[in-house]
């Protein structure tokens, strides 16, 4: 009887196991050579990890569907809905992609150009999408700047302009949305009017790019990348959050939603609005009027199919930007600490921009068309709220045009350009900087790529054409006084630049670990409008600026070299520049007055300019199974004015970046970071400029990420930022030679919900 008992509970036993089913999976890694990875049924408190041919399973599961979520060291973790029928056995797989903070080389393409991680020029792509990341109040410069070569040129919080080994304003290019912004850059106190709102991630290109990107992208390039997961979420999916700082006692507040409908149409949306208070100093001082607000929303939507995918993109934004004066450590604008009504002076921007991608798969080619128009307002308010003194609206349309093809080995890209942009002085304003003016601009490249055996060799070329038009005949120019250069009598002017640039390159992978890559560029920058034309007083300022309409382009050549060792727990980037500038333009006291105001006169010269460099990122995992990560990067860069003998202005102190971030928690769902920033004294100060002492920051942070259950979860992230409030002020800050400091310590608080 007792055999026969548990004979029929083995039986039952079976039967009942036979009704449930079984998943079992591998897990790849794009690169082949990832570590283990952790697999969790959301919700199941049910995990297990991957064997040593990276396979799993689970056995023995009730009949439905589960959510596995996939993670590894280093990777971007992977959520998938996989249904499972009593009696079988479901069969999954996933490919995991490497986080852009990895140390493996992340491969991307930019569709605008045919860029991808084999070329020869030297990129860094950066994580937006990091809760640690989020809302900074120096916006997408306050991460960008942690990036080797990469520095910030401060007006206060809310505008930070991007420099890229010694290079910046208009010889930075921004792309974003698929549109390279061109909204009145070439002001100190201009910001680009962008911020992390639907951003996953930028890729950083160090370097002339004018020949994929064109005029301005003499230094390099910011190439803004979308977070696009409305492409693939079948549900409703995005999120919501919310940051303070309390260095400005500043908040933020921002949401994305989308989702993937059918017939493969796609839609999303991101809203923000963010509000910033005067910040404090490392003394505790109240710097008045750095105050800032600003209102963002964009939408998308689109169709992703195998062969064809479009996006029709409106973004929209709203700033409201104190402006510091010259005098506030003798005469502050401080009011009191938690006042945020705008007080003069000020500027009020709106951007709104609209854009169109589309790309089509032939079969034997490829084709990316790209149109983009972007309006810019911008208000400079002095003196009188119901006055406004710089007034300028512009108007750019931006297109690209790209097909490729493959011929065996090699693959081609034939590519167009240009953009047509307007910019007129508003009606009624109480002063005029620079004239109405406009240009239209086109450029033709070729690209062509061998990839053979150990050699990917890149070479392109480029031809542009530019011509500008300046106009100073209407009234209220003639009633300013205001003159073009020549003063010429139809009160117009026509210029022309046009010219080709080129760059070839080779990646040899020298073995399974080693790569070096060479490239030769040539760059170049039309002269904008400012250093073409300017002749008046720049609002906020006791200069008068006076431009130059016979000014040639800026032309550079430009080696670069850089060499990467990847092994299983250390990368070592090492790259080394220089770069020969012809006809650089920079800005410079005459030691003159203007008769009738008794401003200093400042004109825009050009003289012969050599920059040259290194920069160096080692990262390392200490442990595989606690995620003990250690990362250094260092730059240094040196700028000289040839013909003077003398440093060029707004060159970068030495600097350096040390973080050490720990991982920890069964799912290694808690990560504990420190950060210490390392700046050197300044002590080879160009024109006008004095040197600038050094200085190190400290930032220490944790961040926690709490699922709960399917798909949804909660990210939060406490950071002290300045942790020894220290009282610095920055080389390359605008406010530099008025020894106002930049913000102290700061407490940052962020919660975010995925859903």
């Amino acid at each position: 009887m007792k055999y026969i008992i548990l004979l029929a509970l083995s039986l039952v036993s079976f039967g009942s196991f036979s009704q449930n089913g079984s998943i079992k999976g591998k897990v790849s890694f794009e690169d082949e050579a990832g570590l283990s990875a952790t697999i969790e049924i959301i919700g199941e408190n049910n995990y297990t990890v991957t064997d040593q041919n990276n396979i799993f399973s689970f056995q023995n599961l009730a009949e439905g569907t589960y959510n596995l979520k996939v993670t590894s060291l280093g990777y971007i973790d992977l959520t998938k809905s996989v249904e499972v029928k009593s009696e079988e056995i479901t069969r999954v797989q996933f490919q995991l992609q490497p986080k852009n903070n990895t140390l493996k080389e992340v491969v991307i393409i930019d569709q605008q150009t045919g860029l991808n991680s084999k070329t020869p020029y030297n990129y860094t792509p950066v994580s937006m999408d990091r809760i640690e990341n989020k809302s900074s109040p120096s916006g997408v410069m306050g991460i960008l700047r942690e990036v080797p070569g990469v520095y910030g040129a401060e007006f206060g919080q809310g505008i930070v302009k991007p420099f890229i080994r010694g290079l910046g304003f208009s010889r930075v290019a921004t792309i974003f949305q698929g549109n390279k912004l061109e909204n009145q850059q070439w002001g100190a106190d201009h910001g680009l009017g962008v911020n992390d709102l639907g951003v996953e991630s930028i890729d950083v290109i160090k370097g002339p790019a004018s020949v994929l990107y064109g005029s301005g992208a003499l230094g390099g390039v910011i190439l803004i990348q979308d977070d696009e997961f409305y492409k693939t979420s079948k549900e409703l999916s995005g999120n919501f959050g919310t940051t303070f700082n309390s260095v400005s006692n500043g908040f933020r507040t921002y949401g994305s939603v989308g989702q993937k409908l059918e017939n493969d149409l796609f839609v999303g949306a991101e809203l923000a609005y963010e509000n910033h208070a005067d910040y404090k100093s490392g003394d505790g001082d109240i710097i008045g009027n750095s105050r800032f607000n600003m209102s963002s929303a964009r939408v998308h939507a689109g169709i992703d199919k195998e062969n064809f995918d479009n996006k029709l993109s409106v973004s929209y934004s709203r700033q409201n930007l104190g402006i510091i004066e010259d005098n506030e450590l003798e005469n502050s604008n401080a009011t009191t600490r938690n006042d945020r009504d705008m007080q003069l002076p000020f500027q009020e921007v709106t951007d709104v921009l609209v854009s169109y991608n589309q790309r089509i798969d032939h079969g034997k080619f490829e084709s990316v068309f790209q149109i983009s128009h972007h309006f810019n307002d911008r208000k400079e308010i002095e003196n009188d709220l119901n006055l406004v003194d710089l007034g300028l609206n512009q108007n750019n349309t931006f297109y690209n045009a790209r097909l490729n093809f493959d011929t065996g080995r090699f693959s081609h890209n034939f590519g167009l350009q240009g953009n047509f942009l307007r910019n007129e002085n508003q009606n009624k304003v109480q002063e005029i900087l620079i004239p109405n003016a406009s240009y239209s601009e086109n450029g033709a490249y070729y690209m062509v790529n061998l990839d053979w055996k150990t050699y990917f060799i890149q070479a392109a070329l480029r031809y542009d054409y530019r011509t500008v038009n300046a106009d100073a005949s209407d009234s209220q120019f003639i009633d300013a006084d205001f003159v073009l250069p020549g003063e010429p009598e139809s009160r117009t002017l026509e210029s022309n630049f046009n010219g080709f640039t080129g760059s070839l390159g080779i990646t040899k992978t020298l073995s399974k670990t080693q790569k070096l890559k060479a490239n030769i560029s040539s760059g170049f920058r039309s002269p904008d409008l400012a250093e073409l034309y300017s002749f008046g007083q720049h609002p906020g300022t006791n200069r008068f600026e006076i431009g130059n309409a016979n000014f040639e382009r800026e032309q550079s050549i430009q080696l670069d070299l850089n060499y990467s060792l990847t092994m299983d727990r250390f990368r070592l980037d090492w790259s080394i520049f220089g770069s020969q500038v012809d006809n650089f333009i920079f800005f410079a006291d005459t030691g003159e007055l203007q008769p009738d105001s008794g401003l200093q006169i400042w004109e825009y010269q050009q003289v012969e300019a050599q920059l040259y460099g290194s920069e160096i990122n080692l990262q390392y995992v200490a442990l595989e199974d606690r995620n003990l990560r250690f990362n250094l990067g260092a730059a240094l860069v040196r700028g000289e004015n040839k013909d003077f003998d003398e440093p060029l202005t707004f060159i970068p102190p030495d600097n350096l970046n040390f973080e050490v971030n720990y991982g920890f928690g069964r799912l290694q769902n808690t990560s504990l970071y420190s950060k210490i920033r390392t700046v050197a004294r300044q002590d080879r100060p160009g024109f006008n400029e004095q040197e600038t002492p050094g200085f190190t920051l400290v930032d220490i942070g944790l961040s926690r990420t709490f699922d709960l259950g399917k798909t949804n979860q909660i990210e939060a992230s406490i950071a002290l930022q300045n942790l020894l409030d220290k009282t610095y002020v920055d080389h390359l800050s605008i406010l530099r030679a008025f020894n106002i400091p930049s913000p102290g310590r700061n407490l940052s608080i962020n919660l975010r919900y995925n859903f």
